[in-house]
């Protein structure tokens, strides 16, 4: 999952300095226009009446951010002009390079957010009734998920392949996964990690991409 995203960022820093040609305009009913110095891509970030936002552009793209979606993850987005053509700015760079694309972000009734688009990729993520982390993912067919046990350790699945981050009697952190391999880490060891990284789960992804992928 890790991995994906940041692959995704790199591949769109390679068209960072495309918004940069362009410029932005504001048209009669409020909605955000950007034109390409060569006229040849345009691109509009609006709001609809359920006061989504609605990302489209000239080769056919659309992104649609619904209001629920945005009161969770950015608050302060719909009422702020100048966080919205930075927002524009960067959906120009992520897209104008390819065409067909769909995608939305939304919050369902349980407050389950959900990123969802025509390329094969969905993101589930939300919690359990014990108020614990639970993250599924898939993208081109291949389906992860990363979850709290009971007990407060985590478990990462990748199809038919599983890790776990957890505790041990003698309050030890044990790694595991089906590759075989298992890592224990004792308490001093485990308090300079957790100064290092901050979170177990932030650590369990690193032992996920050193060991796991």
């Amino acid at each position: 999952m890790k991995k994906f995203i940041v692959c995704v960022a790199l591949m769109l820093s390679f068209s960072v300095l495309f918004a940069q040609r362009g410029a932005i305009d504001t048209d009669i009913f409020g909605a955000l226009q950007y034109r390409s110095a060569d006229g040849r891509y345009k691109a509009s970030l609006e709001k609809n009446i359920f006061d989504d936002l609605i990302f489209t552009d000239s080769r056919n793209n659309k992104l649609q951010y619904e209001k629920k979606y945005l009161d969770k993850a950015e608050p302060d987005l719909r009422g702020n002009k100048d966080a919205q053509m930075r927002l524009l700015r960067r959906l120009v760079r992520e897209n104008s390079r390819h065409a067909d694309y769909r995608a939305t972000f939304k919050v369902d009734i349980f407050d389950k957010t959900i990123i969802e688009d025509n390329k094969g990729y969905k993101l589930e993520e939300g919690k359990d009734i014990f108020g614990h982390v639970n993250v599924k993912e898939r993208v081109n067919g291949s389906k992860t998920q990363l979850k709290r046990n009971l007990r407060g350790g985590l478990e990462y699945t990748r199809d038919n392949n599983k890790a776990s981050f957890d505790k041990d009697i003698f309050d030890k952190w044990i790694y595991k996964d089906s590759f075989g391999n298992e890592i224990q880490f004792g308490k001093e060891t485990w308090k300079r990690i957790l100064e290092h990284y901050g979170t177990d789960e932030e650590f369990f992804w690193e032992l996920l991409d050193r060991y796991f992928y």
